[in-house]
């Protein structure tokens, strides 16, 4: 199984000019928690997450006027292609401790894929009654989430 059979294709996206307020409304109106970032032309310049809009209203700025620029994720910025195997985006989740994944194919955004969509792949696989479930893989994205979310925890 590969990403690009299970990675959204509709992803939103902002500029690095909005402000924290408009993409928080995007996540609010979409149920989602990241949007990516692309720059003039198009390409990924980086991702803003849940956690970074709490990370700045935390240190005291001001969603509403902080541009987007300013506060999103682009130091490694993580992606991988939509022919990634499902379990090997799921390791590359946990080594950089990372919930979103953006998925790129010719240099252009074509989906993203959450460590939710790889847990909701993995239930369904394991649950659904398939003559030959992929146990191994639905396993490591299993392990991966509970990974993450024990990270997060030590690290708040």
């Amino acid at each position: 199984m590969q990403v690009g059979d299970i990675m959204h294709t509709d992803v939103k996206t902002a500029d690095a000019q909005e402000t924290f307020a408009d993409v928080a409304k995007v996540m609010r109106s979409n149920g989602i928690s990241s949007v990516v970032v692309l720059d003039a032309d198009g390409h990924l310049a980086g991702i803003v997450t849940e956690r970074d809009i709490v990370n700045l209203v935390a240190a005291g700025g001001d969603p509403h006027t902080v541009k987007v620029e300013h506060g999103m994720t682009r130091r490694h910025l993580e992606t991988c292609g939509p022919k990634t195997d499902i379990a090997e985006a799921a390791d590359q989740m946990v080594r950089m401790n990372i919930r979103h994944l953006p998925v790129v194919d010719g240099g252009r955004v074509v989906g993203i894929v959450s460590i939710r969509d790889l847990t909701k792949w993995a239930a369904e696989e394991l649950a659904g009654g398939h003559e030959m479930p992929d146990i191994e893989r639905s396993q490591k994205a299993l392990r991966a989430a509970s990974e993450l979310q024990r990270q997060r925890r030590l690290s708040s």
